[in-house]
């Protein structure tokens, strides 16, 4: 075999991996929304994914790390390569761009239901919620604060402490609009709300005025 060959066949072999380890990941958050965390089993992670148990387990060692594979590979949409790219924007428009994205993540169906699954079943399984935690939110707060750090001083931005800033950022993108979603009470909430939020978040960790462009779309 030529060294082109090789290349090729490993290049084959690397999308068969990243299409396994994606089938188990869609089969498992399905299993998980379905039957919780304790009722999921790696047997019906593997009939879902339409594989082994013996693949999901190469993997995936354990149940707890599959769940966490799940909630990382939800945070990847967000801390994902062009995160660097939406960074390296103006304040006010990376802000936005990363506050789209987070909210979009949050509030999406499937996040709401595994959200569901941890807050039911953590106190079975304590763990549960430190790889929720560490898996999902934390890699998010840990993303925005380092952005935080590296622009910590530039005019026009009002972040004493980085890390309480990314925090308080993301907390404002959330509400209690995350909580009535949670608890059933309300869908979705509303784009002109999505855009308030995004608002006052900006508005709070940066010395600009109201985001004029999206309250005219709104009024469009």
């Amino acid at each position: 075999m030529t060294f082109s060959e090789s290349l090729g066949a490993a290049a084959h072999s690397n999308r068969r991996r990243d299409a396994k380890r994606e089938a188990i990941l869609r089969g498992a958050r399905t299993v998980f929304l379905g039957s919780g965390f304790e009722g999921a089993s790696m047997d019906t992670v593997a009939a879902r994914a339409g594989v082994s148990k013996m693949t999901v387990y190469r993997h995936y060692g354990s149940k707890e790390s599959l769940f966490a594979g799940v909630i990382t590979d939800l945070c990847d949409h967000i801390v994902d390569n062009d995160l660097v790219e939406i960074f390296e924007q103006p304040p006010r428009q990376a802000l936005a761009k990363f506050a789209e994205k987070m909210i979009a993540i949050t509030f999406a169906p499937d996040t709401i239901g595994l959200h569901r699954v941890v807050i039911a079943e953590s106190h079975r399984f304590p763990q549960l919620g430190r790889l929720f935690y560490g898996a999902g939110p934390e890699v998010c707060i840990a993303a925005l604060e380092g952005y935080f750090r590296r622009t910590k001083g530039q005019r026009g931005f009002k972040v004493r402490n980085p890390r309480r800033s990314a925090e308080e950022f993301l907390e404002l993108l959330r509400g209690y609009a995350h909580l009535r979603v949670l608890l059933g009470i309300d869908k979705q909430p509303s784009t002109k709300e999505i855009r308030e939020r995004i608002d006052s978040a900006i508005r709070h960790v940066l010395d600009v005025g109201p985001l004029k462009a999206s309250v005219r779309k709104d009024k469009a």
